[in-house]
């Protein structure tokens, strides 16, 4: 098996064993009168005359004159010259060091080692702390914690570094004679070397010793064993910074998966500051942790007065040095007491009561802190500053969404309410001028034409500022999106397909001012077309293209192919236009927010800026591949992709392409032709065993004599214009089928499928014989043109006629119907049938509708509609009275009382009750009492995924978004209903 090291496992091993056990107690204690006397301060003039220096390295120390005067039997140990820099460095360096067997293990292998090189009774490593000596290491004498006072080894760490203390005959040193180790423990050997070690300032403290002693006197060790005793020291030195340095790691390891947790508690919003703080506790156990605002001039401690905060900016870690330096110098013969703080780490952050900090505040006097402390302690300040940061930006952007929601709803709604009006109003001037047109002269005939361009003006503009506030709307969503976690569906190029030509019809349905030929197509290899996206965004990414495609090619041919790698790995969409193409200087600037390639085009200039910034959050790019000005640059893919023409039992395998006089038809068609090709037909030079493919003519009198060339036992299938007027009512023949706008996949195969229908009716209606007779005259379902005319010509505009339907339990709004005066229109009782119903009446023609909009204007509009359209209608300005008519009027329905109501139109902004709510109470009524569910249409300024996702998980059967045109109206409504006609 492979070597697969732990980067922490403890390797290195002595082969002699540890103590089982160590000494908790201090012992053994010799002088019992100096136990609790503290060890006297350092004096550099005492320290000479006890301690006159060696003439040379590594020589037998030198006996000084004994004092005229001594107080003390013995020579007690001093503190050390830098005695609380000596502290605090041996407190870092040896805290949790009984936790580390890898380095006492290494100890116990030095100590033999001393023993072996100078081959004396004992060996001993021990460090000295403010009060103790303890012995961490030992060969022939017990471990221990000594009283410093009385101990050899409190001497050698005021030794000059490098050098080793030796006393080979302690019993002729007047220092040490009476010395309770030589009295008591019978040790008149003895030979130490400090365990030295530099801080960053330069300054050399002993941390400790290594010494060897003898029970007897010997002779002085010679130069290599002094030598091999102080490089020993030094080893011990080195070992423990290694450990130290490996410990703090492990323990920033430790502290870096605790800011991971809390980051992630933050995240999920579980308190404000309590991940943190459990933390910081959890690192330092016997520490105060706390947050303070900078507002206060001081800073409560325990067991001492307030603290200036000024105190704690200007260092990095505040320190009593004053109380530290009081209790080494008066009780270094104590415990070290935690009743006081000591220390302070602080670190400053962002709240919402101004600028604060963060304190960590330690009564421990070991607990020394460091960079990595500081660096755990500031990221902890700043988590929460982000947490705060992160609150206050939630707030800006729900107040921002809340506005641009707001916004665009009150802006929606007044654009809605004018450009329903005005294709009311147009659809008004245009059956009060037929009849005017129709017996004027061509002169009169144009100036008839002038308030209908008014018209146009005002719709185009409103769709226009409609544009710019979805591109904004969008563009804000991008940033909604881009810092949350998004998820990743499996999706098919025709599921992909159908979705961008869907958006697309809803974007450019009623707009006259585009009238491209928008193809879409997929290519895939086989077993491939399945991949992993974020639909909503990856839809969000492409369609800004394809608009942007539409309105730079009004009248051309635009196509969007969709393909996939055979690996799957990477979709690739090419929107191509035949426009006029992009100049070199503007190649790079289209991406940037607001530019545009012309001073006239219409939009805000967010478009292929949205479409980069939502492909990015996929991964993904938007480039311009190509473009050539004032040529035509569409290149139709060759890739070949599934087979259509084998599923038809009576379409012809092959088409012809009927020739027509309009050359841009013409190409149009060409396109259709290079399609039907990819999808397995086959191109014919005649009509016999084949359908036809025609052009789309705009002239009736011209079409009239195109379509003629069509024999009556033949199909033929055309592009349906962009603007979906295909002519006069009843001027297509039953024959030709046309292809909804625009031209995907899913639309071509339903036209060829309608077509395949069609077909069979056409042979199974005509005698034989007429199937391959001569061409066939358009057939008129209806009057002809001229009938139409004169009819209209016997009417009188004046007085309009009401409309034969039939009775409802409501009034029923007609042509001769004066708007009231009152916005809100309230149920008129009529005529009660006698024959009660068990279920509710349906009129699918005609169905009642209640209409639901706090907005006045708007409410008008649609009521207006629903009198055009000969609808029933009832009113409501808010959800409850909705929710309160339909419960009455479907109950009255239900006791055989006139109509139900079955189409809702329903807002989503509204007092006393929303949209949202309404519907859910409608649909539970529904439930409730089992009457037919209606059919529901929100009907919002409104237009976010949120409100869509609950409008559809509330009940609504759809989604429209103001300003929604009549055309767009009557298509849902006979979507709903088939039998109504928007007439």
């Amino acid at each position: 098996m492979p070597f697969f090291p732990s980067a922490d496992a403890a390797v290195l091993t002595s082969s002699h064993p540890l103590p089982r056990t160590r000494p908790q107690t201090p012992g053994p204690i010799f002088d019992p009168d100096g136990f609790f006397k503290p060890v006297k301060p350092w004096c550099q003039d005492t320290h000479e005359s006890n301690f006159p220096p060696n003439a040379e390295p590594f020589a037998t120390v030198s006996i000084p004159a004994p004092p005229a005067c001594g107080s003390d039997r013995y020579l007690r140990a001093t503190l050390a010259k830098n005695e609380r820099l000596r502290l605090s460095m041996l407190w870092y360096y040896t805290r949790d060091i009984l936790n580390e067997t890898e380095f006492l293990s290494g100890l116990q292998q030095k100590v033999h080692l001393a023993k072996e090189s100078t081959e004396w009774d004992f060996a001993i490593i021990g460090f000295l702390d403010v009060n103790y000596y303890t012995r961490l290491a030992a060969i022939g004498v017990p471990l221990g914690i000594l009283p410093r006072g009385e101990t050899i080894c409190a001497h050698t760490i005021n030794q000059p570094p490098g050098d080793v203390f030796l006393m080979p005959n302690m019993l002729e040193d007047w220092r040490f004679k009476d010395s309770p180790y030589v009295e008591s423990g019978k040790l008149h050997a003895y030979a130490g070397a400090p365990l030295r070690l530099q801080s960053e300032s330069g300054e050399t403290v002993g941390l400790g010793s290594l010494c060897v002693a003898s029970g007897t006197s010997q002779a002085p060790l010679t130069k290599p064993q002094q030598r091999a005793i102080a490089h020993l020291a030094d080893w011990v030195v080195s070992d423990l910074v290694q450990c130290t340095r490996v410990r703090r790691q492990r323990e920033r390891r430790l502290m870096s998966e605790r800011i991971a947790a809390a980051q992630a508690e933050m995240d999920l919003g579980v308190g404000e500051e309590e991940p943190v703080l459990s933390i910081l506790r959890a690192t330092y156990p016997v520490a105060a942790i706390s947050l303070k605002s900078s507002k206060a001039k001081h800073l409560e401690v325990a067991g001492r007065p307030p603290l200036p905060l000024a105190d704690l900016e200007n260092d990095v870690v505040w320190e009593d040095t004053d109380y530290i330096d009081e209790f080494i110098v008066q009780s270094n013969c104590l415990d070290l007491p935690s009743d006081r703080v000591v220390r302070i780490l602080s670190a400053k952050f962002e709240s919402p009561s101004g600028p604060s900090m963060l304190v960590v505040a330690s009564n421990d006097f070991r607990l020394i802190f460091d960079d990595i402390d500081l660096w755990f302690v500031q990221t902890c300040a700043g988590i929460i500053s982000q947490a705060w940061h992160k609150r206050l930006l939630h707030e800006a952007i729900k107040a921002k969404d809340e506005f641009l929601r707001g916004f665009s709803h009150q802006l929606r709604t007044p654009i809605h309410g004018i450009l329903g009006c005005v294709e009311l109003l147009a659809e008004e001037l245009m059956a009060r001028n037929t009849l005017a047109e129709a017996a004027s002269t061509s002169a009169s005939a144009a100036n008839s034409e002038t308030p209908y361009l008014y018209l146009d003006t005002i719709k185009t503009s409103g769709r226009d500022l409609i544009s710019i506030v979805n591109s904004m709307i969008t563009l804000n969503r991008w940033a909604e999106i881009a810092v949350v976690e998004r998820s990743c569906t499996t999706h098919n190029l025709q599921e992909l397909e159908a979705d961008l030509a869907e958006e697309t019809k809803k974007i450019f349905f009623g707009d006259s001012r585009y009238q491209p030929s928008v193809f879409f197509s997929c290519k895939a290899s086989a077993g491939s077309d399945g991949f992993q996206t974020n639909h909503e965004l990856l839809r969000d990414s492409l369609l800004p293209l394809v608009v942007n495609a539409i309105q730079n090619t009004p009248a051309g041919v635009v196509t969007v192919t969709i393909s996939l790698d055979s690996d799957a790995r990477e979709l690739i969409v090419d929107v191509e236009d035949t426009g006029n193409g992009i100049k070199e200087a503007d190649r790079q600037r289209i991406f940037d927010p607001y530019e545009k390639t012309g001073e006239h085009s219409t939009g805000a200039g967010l478009g292929l800026t949205i479409a980069t910034k939502f492909a990015a959050l996929l991964h993904g790019s938007v480039a311009l591949v190509s473009s050539t000005v004032g040529k035509l640059d569409c290149v139709p893919s060759a890739a070949s992709t599934q087979v259509l023409a084998p599923r038809f039992q009576t379409l012809p395998s092959k088409f012809h392409q009927v020739p027509s006089a309009s050359t841009d038809a013409a190409f149009r068609s060409g396109r259709l032709a290079t399609l039907l090709t990819r999808h397995g037909f086959e191109p014919s030079n005649t009509l016999d065993d084949s359908f036809a493919l025609v052009d789309h003519i705009s002239s009736a009198e011209e079409r009239r004599q195109y379509l003629s060339q069509i024999p009556a036992g033949r199909v033929a299938v055309s592009l349906s214009p962009a603007s979906g007027e295909k002519g006069p009512r009843g001027e297509t023949p039953k024959n030709l089928v046309y292809i909804a706008w625009p031209f995907s996949t899913a639309a071509i195969n339903t036209a060829l499928a309608e077509a395949d229908k069609r077909l069979l009716e056409l042979r199974a209606s005509l005698p034989a014989e007429l199937t391959t007779s001569p061409p066939l005259t358009p057939r008129r379902d209806d009057a002809s043109l001229e009938v139409v005319i004169e009819s209209l010509a016997r009417t009188d505009l004046g007085k309009s006629q009401p409309a034969q339907l039939p009775e409802p339990h409501i009034a029923v709004p007609t042509a001769e119907t004066t708007p009231s005066p009152s916005p809100i229109p309230q149920p008129v009782p009529t005529v009660v049938t006698d024959t009660p119903s068990t279920t509710l009446p349906i009129t699918a023609s005609h169905p009642t509708a209640l209409l639901v909009d706090d907005n006045i204007i708007n409410l008008r509009f649609m009521q207006m509609y629903c009198e055009k359209r000969k609808l029933p209608y009832l009113s409501a300005v808010d959800g409850q009275q909705a929710v309160n008519i339909y419960l009455e009027h479907q109950k009255r329905a239900a006791a055989g009382d006139g109509a139900a109501i079955q189409l809702v139109l329903m807002d989503l902004q509204m007092p006393v009750c929303d949209g949202l709510e309404a519907t859910r109470q409608i649909r539970s009524l529904e439930t409730e009492h089992g009457w037919n569910q209606s059919t529901l249409y929100v009907v919002t300024g409104q237009d976010t995924l949120a409100d869509r996702d609950d409008s559809k998980s509330a009940g609504a059967d759809d989604y429209l978004v103001k300003p929604v045109s009549l055309k767009l109206l009557d298509r849902h409504i006979k979507q709903g209903f088939p039998d109504f006609t928007g007439k």
